[in-house]
């Protein structure tokens, strides 16, 4: 998970993120296991441990087709080891985790960085190592495009309940804060 400014350098020990899905019309799990149509691994809908059961439902043997099963896995792992040769941190994740940490980590980031940099913060003589902190964020998050925001917001549906649990949080604190005032 990385862009063009955190890898303009090198891709050594940027996190490469990536799940097995599918190789030769073959649904594979997270750790790269044939599963069935309904989630579940083909194994539990087969009697043989060479059967497995294919995108449109249908039990087939391994030894199907075999030539192209293992040339697309050849070319999956090709593929992604031209990362982690470069020094890539290979993490291998479903994408429902993936989009799940990516809005609680790079949305809600790039959101606050555009929420703060709509406040017109500038450097003061007094800035704490916080404050210098905050805006490096606005810096960093603001020197990407809005298309990249927008995206980020845009093609992961976990995006909007983040931005639901920020206004609940500022709601509360903001309570909280109106509740303090009566000591």
């Amino acid at each position: 998970m990385f862009g063009p400014d955190s890898a303009r350098d090198s891709w050594r020990g940027q996190t490469f993120v990536y799940e097995r899905t599918r190789i030769d019309k073959v649904l594979l799990g997270e750790s790269g296991e044939k599963i069935n149509k309904s989630g579940r691994l083909a194994a539990e809908k087969t009697d043989k441990e060479s059967s497995f059961v294919d995108s449109q439902g249908t039990i087939r043997d391994v030894h199907e087709n075999s030539n192209a099963h293992v040339e697309g896995m050849d070319r999956m792992e090709r593929f992604l080891s031209i990362w982690e040769e470069e020094g890539c941190q290979m993490t291998p994740l479903s994408c429902k985790d993936h989009d799940t940490y990516a809005a609680d980590s790079q949305f809600i980031t790039h959101l606050m960085g555009r929420i703060l940099g709509q406040q017109g913060l500038q450097p003061t003589p007094i800035d704490t190592r916080g404050f210098q902190s905050v805006l490096k964020l606005i810096e960093n998050t603001n020197a990407d495009s809005f298309d990249l925001f927008y995206g980020l917001y845009k093609f992961n549906r976990n995006s909007g309940d983040t931005i639901e649990r920020l206004r609940d949080a500022l709601d509360t604190i903001t309570r909280s804060l109106e509740e303090h005032k009566s000591y």
